[in-house]
């Protein structure tokens, strides 16, 4: 396990640059005089990068090394922070955000590659591992802009030295020795119709559930402290220790499902995590004290944080040849709906008001189930593999 141990400080950071839109958005809003309608592009862009990524990703991993790409990833990532935090106009701040989801993207895929090709028998413990120190990720995303904020620097600094930490966090992974990825086929329209073929039921079913899985945790993070800000009138330091807290129950829930998966299955687990986190996100931002609120939202947190991992975890069943096109395309999904639901939660804060749009979330799961029902076999299928 030398090798995955050796991604996990990356990993951790690639958290922490995820949850910088979320944590400062507050800050961005105000200093350039923009709404949250606005401000929810942000969100957008991003992951439209780690989108671009996903897509270019299978066929990086055929011309380069794991430690090439992770180096550049990491480049593109440190030099477009460094630009965002001197930046002037919100337009080039917001294009900017592209090429940090690009690397971003690159850096956070690779792990999960990895495993599909090398760890499979494991796949589900593992991707909620990465997904343990992405929220580990998300902690410090959380409390490092707190700080800033404490100390009254400026917001330029949340951005800033991210970048510089980056370059520390190479050094494992250029002194481990990983395996190649070999015998993998290249993201095409000729594997994306294998992989449909495959399954067509499953293969949509997880599609949209993806999507939406990851659209309502990536919308849960980003209109959190605002939701604190304006309808609790909570200080910009306490939201942030509070929006820590979050990923604080992010990794209690990643560990405690990743287990759970391993001894009853996925499909069951995901039978009792998706109905509770509807009930628990759709009851969360109704009572007027901010304190239960913030009990809720952390326990809600711990089990919506299952949903995505254990959703990515099912790339395992295809066959080894396609396994990195499947997770790759299963990421895309990722990213799209970490593309659209923020933006559109964003609309419905700026028309109905932050109670109407944290509760709205809940509907995601509740169609989650919907799909779950649908699609009604286990994960990993034990027939396709055995087949």
């Amino acid at each position: 396990m030398a090798a995955m141990n050796a991604f996990y400080p990356m990993i951790i950071l690639t958290g922490f640059v995820q949850l910088l839109v979320p944590s400062t958005i507050f800050m961005i809003m105000k200093y350039f005089n923009i709404q949250s309608g606005l401000a929810g592009v942000l969100s957008l862009i991003f992951f439209t990068g780690i989108m671009i990524s996903a897509f270019a990703i299978t066929h990086l991993i055929k011309k380069f090394s794991m430690k090439q790409l992770m180096v550049a990833g990491s480049i593109i990532v440190s030099v477009s922070l460094l630009a965002v935090s001197q930046s002037e106009n919100f337009i080039l701040f917001a294009l900017l955000y592209l090429f940090i989801g690009f690397g971003n993207g690159i850096m956070s895929t690779l792990p999960g590659i990895y495993i599909t090709q090398h760890y499979s028998k494991k796949s589900a413990q593992l991707q909620s591992m990465i997904f343990s120190f992405i929220a580990l990720g998300f902690v410090v995303g959380s409390v490092f802009p707190g700080i800033i904020s404490y100390l009254n620097m400026s917001w330029r600094w949340n951005f800033a030295l991210p970048a510089i930490m980056i370059i520390p966090l190479l050094i494992p992974i250029m002194l481990t020795k990983h395996k190649p990825i070999n015998n993998t086929q290249k993201l095409s329209l000729r594997i994306i119709k294998e992989m449909v073929e495959f399954d067509k039921t499953f293969f949509y079913g997880i599609m949209v559930a993806i999507i939406l899985g990851a659209g309502s945790i990536a919308a849960f993070l980003t209109w959190l402290i605002t939701f604190l800000e304006e309808q609790r009138g909570t200080s910009l330091e306490m939201s942030h220790i509070i929006l820590a807290t979050m990923g604080i129950s992010t990794i209690i829930g990643r560990l405690i499902w990743g287990k759970v998966a391993q001894k009853i299955k996925v499909y069951p687990t995901l039978l009792i995590i998706v109905p509770v986190s509807a009930v628990l996100v759709f009851v969360a931002p109704f009572p007027k004290t901010e304190i239960v609120n913030v009990i809720l939202f952390f326990i809600a947190m711990i089990f919506i944080s299952g949903v995505s991992p254990l959703f990515l975890s099912a790339a395992a069943i295809y066959p080894k040849s396609h396994s990195s096109s499947v997770y790759t395309m299963f990421y895309i999904f990722m990213s799209l709906g970490g593309m659209i639901i923020p933006f559109g939660i964003g609309h419905v804060f700026q028309y109905f008001g932050p109670v109407a749009g944290m509760s709205s979330i809940s509907l995601l799961f509740v169609f989650i189930m919907g799909l779950l029902l649908i699609i009604k076999k286990e994960m990993p299928v034990s027939e396709h593999i055995q087949s």
